[in-house]
């Protein structure tokens, strides 16, 4: 090995190594983190991101990169890929200052505090000046990426290499006013207008042992993973063989029981990178979309799916007799029930794209400049109005819901929507292996996902690899196909 490479893996290593540092701490201030403790928690996280901005701005792995990207000779496929990707990472780290890292860092963890203080008292201004200050560094950063580019564009790209707004609008354009009218006309139907909400007493410690045996039916008996609570779900990785979920219970149970199944699916795939791109930054996912699509895929169309519930539901009735005069298939209608909601992450199948879109619209607005923080509330409500036919009482049901804005993860949301069309898509291929689990057999789909998705790492572009095992790259027809089958049988339209 020359020594420019052992220069990149010994310094790339190190980057791993504080990443995860980084990671440990963002998890234990969204889990355990006493409220006392917030202003210090922002002081170690600048300082960690400080370290980390120095390594990757060191003189020492610049040299390196430039080097074997002029005299790849000799490198292996991996090797020459991890060059390319660290040469792209490094155009970006090298462009944004040390003091707006720290700067950065500092803010954003305050703004976390002051988001969930906000929550509480359901008053949006509590955040408000948190968000100000966080979109103002955003629309800064950008600025240092790219100073010709879109600011909403070059934020994205952080989340979906090489995606565009031009590529974003285009599939948003044909999805949003589809779904619009498979809402319009699941509505219609005498289904929808005689179905009710689920009811029933379904104790939480009873909803703790179900999500911990749909965790072990996803990912066996795995000691590489643990799962607590927070008040948004979400799932980080720690190092290689440390990934970390949590997940939130109320009292309606599907709730744990989908979120646990959609951050499950995020586990899964980071337990299954391939071992050779250990300690580098292949280990990874190319996209956020792509990660998404593992997660939307468990969720969705397997823990939603008629033949799951056909092997799993005497369990589940067993175990909250609030369900024994339901029957299996009314209880499949229940779980699958079109009713346009005010929060995300507990909306239907049908609607989910529709409160990404409105977000991204909002963001993308705030980043041009077109729309004040201050004016976010009322748009918010404006759009849900008109999308989903749904006002927000408060801002709790609102523009609070999210946590992403209050990290700075602005050009996230459109991810959500591109990993549910992936999942769509992949769903396509795998569906095939669906009989088996009407048995509680997911060894086929585990062993598809791993062959086709998950050991590739970031080793190709999330399309790609998509194009690669499905023969399509990114496209609303499966879902919107994949909808129309479900949905239409379940409301007969």
């Amino acid at each position: 090995m020359n020594s420019a490479l052992r220069t990149l893996k010994s310094i790339g290593r190190e980057m791993e190594i504080l990443e995860g540092t980084e990671a440990l701490l963002h998890w234990d201030k969204s889990t355990f983190l006493p409220k006392k403790a917030a202003e210090q928690r922002s002081e170690q996280v600048a300082y960690i991101s400080g370290l980390l901005h120095a390594k990757r701005t060191d003189p020492q792995f610049q040299k390196a990169v430039q080097q074997l990207r002029r005299r790849p000779k000799g490198l292996s496929f991996v090797e020459k890929r991890l060059v390319e990707e660290y040469t792209k990472k490094m155009n970006k780290w090298t462009k944004i200052p040390l003091s707006h890292v720290e700067e950065f860092s500092k803010v954003a963890a305050l703004s976390f505090k002051a988001w969930e203080r906000a929550r509480e008292k359901n008053d949006f201004t509590m955040f408000a000046p948190y968000l100000e200050k966080i979109v103002q560094l955003k629309k800064k950063e950008a600025v240092y990426i790219n100073p010709k580019g879109h600011p909403y564009e070059v934020l994205m790209d952080e989340f979906e290499e090489g995606m565009t707004i031009v590529k974003v609008e285009a599939v948003f354009a044909k999805l949003k006013p589809e779904l619009m009218g498979i809402l319009s006309k699941i509505k219609n139907s005498k289904r929808y207008k005689a179905q009710q909400p689920r009811t029933g007493n379904f104790p939480v410690e009873t909803q703790k042992l179900i999500t911990q045996d749909i965790s072990r039916m996803i990912l066996g008996e795995n000691d590489c993973f643990c799962c607590v609570e927070s008040v948004h779900p979400f799932t980080t990785t720690i190092c290689p063989d440390d990934v970390r979920i949590t997940t939130a219970y109320q009292e309606d149970p599907l709730f744990s029981f989908l979120s646990t199944a959609h951050e499950c699916g995020h586990a899964l795939y980071e337990l299954g990178f391939g071992d050779q791109l250990r300690g580098t930054v292949l280990f990874d996912s190319p996209s956020f979309g792509l990660h998404e699509s593992q997660s939307r895929f468990w969720e969705n169309q397997v823990m939603k799916s008629r033949e799951f519930w056909q092997y799993y539901y005497p369990f589940y009735r067993k175990h909250f007799p609030a369900l024994s005069a339901v029957s299996a298939d009314d209880f499949y209608f229940s779980l699958n029930q079109v009713r346009p909601s005010l929060i995300r992450i507990e909306c239907d199948e049908v609607t989910y794209c529709l409160h990404i879109i409105i977000r991204y619209e909002l963001e993308r607005a705030l980043l041009e400049g077109k729309i004040a923080v201050k004016e976010l509330p009322q748009l918010w409500a404006a759009k849900y109005q008109v999308y989903l036919g749904v006002e927000p009482k408060n801002a709790v049901e609102g523009v609070l819901q999210d946590v992403h804005w209050s990290e700075g993860s602005f050009g996230y949301f459109p991810s959500y929507a591109i990993g549910t069309m992936y999942a769509a898509t992949i769903f396509s291929k795998v569906q095939k292996h669906m009989p088996g689990v009407r048995g509680g057999d997911f060894g086929p789909i585990i062993q598809w996902l791993r062959k086709n998705i998950h050991q590739h790492g970031a080793l190709y572009p999330a399309e790609e690899v998509v194009r690669k095992s499905c023969g399509k790259g990114l496209t609303a027809d499966d879902f919107l196909a994949y909808l129309k089958k479900k949905y239409y049988g379940l409301y007969g339209v």
